[in-house]
């Protein structure tokens, strides 16, 4: 344990920078001591080498003491102090130039996480720089941190208090983070710090509103990210008003908590083409079908192979009835009649034949069942951008983000990155569906039904998805 003095020419002062130190001190971690002042009612300010020996000594029981100063004769007392100590203690103490307040603050912070006097020497010598950066002053940056190994695991927060991660919630982190044994790095829009440094926190300049992500690797990186996910689910120690934080309510589907950006994206369906044929075009518009869902059988396929390898077998399933009714000859050979007799174009054919299907699916008193109207219409809008040589877009999210859509093909669930999808919300959607079940062998927390979470959120926007709630928290 390493302990602290602080020697100040002010009795006040020294209380007021002792005041602020004890906020960021929880439990026995660190023990403080102050020298400040001469014992002179008509002249009060000044030092005293015994009494700063004295508070040396009052703390001296750790395997350190560091002493900071505020200025002048502040260090020549400390100095004398040395000279009076024990040699076996005085060699035990360092005295440091670190600024008083920061110092202090910085060097309180590591000594109660734990930290070994040289590690407090180097927090406190750089507690300036945060306020240096934030002014332009200097140009010092976050130190660049390596990040962790390729297996290396993370959590995202968005930070929901007012001020964001100051000193307080700051210090709490890093006590939090010290004790455990992975290699850990603290990432806001790729700038990466050290969390277990009050100081690299400060030059991280986390705000109310921002995304951060802590990465972990190591034999308790689990742990870690545990206690940082449940610290930041208490707001690093801090209160947060409710109305601080507008919500959105649904359903239901995945039960976990995620929070990070909202990207928004729209349900892509192709144009609708109703076209009239010729007689001597009939065979050729039986063919486009005919090819169309040949394709459409060969992406389910792959579709299958894929939920097999990333999920499993029994969701591969899924993908498997799909090609069951689309390779039904009866189905088939419905849409070739339309094509026949009514002399329409393959699409608006598939559409009407497909589209009878789902409704019949919707009408059904059965939940489960009804819920199965979204695979039909999965299998036609593939189909149909077969027919129309139309690719279908991918989710094209540049970073970790919550998804918010008016619906999700249980297709498209499968196809997202799990790395860049931090939980889903639906305006539509049934707890029941297909793409609700996968996304819950997925893991990725999803709630359906919150009828405005495209109205009322916006691309970018830093919010907290609770899963097991039903509840979408934003940010301002």
């Amino acid at each position: 344990m390493i302990n602290i003095v602080v020697v100040s020419h002010s009795a006040l002062l020294a209380r007021g920078v002792e005041q602020l130190a004890r906020q960021m001190m929880r439990g026995d971690g660190c023990k403080l001591a102050l020298a400040a002042g001469v014992d002179d009612e008509q002249h009060p300010i000044g030092t005293d080498a015994v009494k700063v020996m004295e508070a040396i000594e009052a703390v001296a029981g750790g395997d350190g003491v560091l002493v900071l100063m505020d200025l002048g004769s502040a260090l020549l007392s400390a100095e004398t102090a040395l000279d009076l100590l024990d040699p076996d203690l005085a060699a035990k103490v360092r005295l440091c130039a670190a600024p008083l307040v920061e110092g202090t603050l910085a060097a309180v912070v590591a000594a109660n996480s734990g930290a070994s006097l040289e590690q407090v020497v180097a927090e406190a010598q750089g507690a300036l720089q945060a306020k240096q950066a934030q002014l332009g002053e200097a140009s010092p940056t976050a130190k660049s941190v390596a990040l962790p190994l390729a297996q290396g695991k993370s959590v995202t927060w968005t930070v929901q208090n007012p001020h964001g991660l100051h000193a307080r919630p700051a210090a709490r982190l890093v006590e939090t983070l010290a004790p455990f044994k992975a290699e850990l790095v603290l990432e806001k829009q790729g700038q990466c710090v050290d969390p277990r440094s009050l100081n690299q926190l400060a030059l991280l300049q986390v705000r109310h509103g921002d995304t951060v992500r802590l990465i972990a690797d190591g034999a308790q990186a689990d742990e870690a990210l545990a206690a940082f996910k449940a610290l930041a689910e208490q707001h690093f120690g801090e209160t947060v008003s409710e109305r601080q934080q507008p919500s959105l309510h649904g359903i239901p589907v995945a039960e976990s908590v995620t929070s990070g950006p909202v990207f928004q994206a729209h349900s892509f369906w192709p144009p609708t083409v109703d076209r009239r044929i010729g007689a001597d075009e009939v065979l050729g518009e039986q063919q486009r079908l005919r090819e169309a869902l040949q394709h459409t059988l060969s992406d389910l396929n792959r579709l299958a192979e894929r939920t097999g390898t990333l999920i499993g077998k029994p969701q591969a399933a899924i993908f498997g009835a799909h090609s069951m009714l689309l390779d039904d000859p009866d189905l088939q050979q419905a849409a070739y009649t339309r094509i026949a007799q009514q002399l329409c174009c393959a699409e608006q054919a598939w559409r009407q034949v497909l589209g009878a299907i789902a409704e019949e699916y919707r009408e059904l008193d059965d939940d489960y069942m009804r819920a199965r109207e979204l695979d039909v219409r999965d299998m036609l809008r593939r189909t149909l951008c077969h027919l129309q040589g139309l690719p279908l877009p991918a989710m094209a999210l540049a970073e970790p983000s919550i998804l918010v859509m008016d619906e999700l093909m249980p297709s498209e669930v499968v196809m997202l990155d799990r790395r860049l999808v931090l939980g889903i919300c639906l305006s539509g959607g049934n707890a029941l569906s297909h793409s609700a079940i996968l996304a819950k062998a997925m893991g990725i927390p999803m709630v359906v039904g919150m009828q405005d979470c495209l109205s009322k959120t916006r691309s970018g926007q830093k919010a907290m998805l609770d899963a097991a709630r039903g509840v979408l928290q934003l940010s301002h």
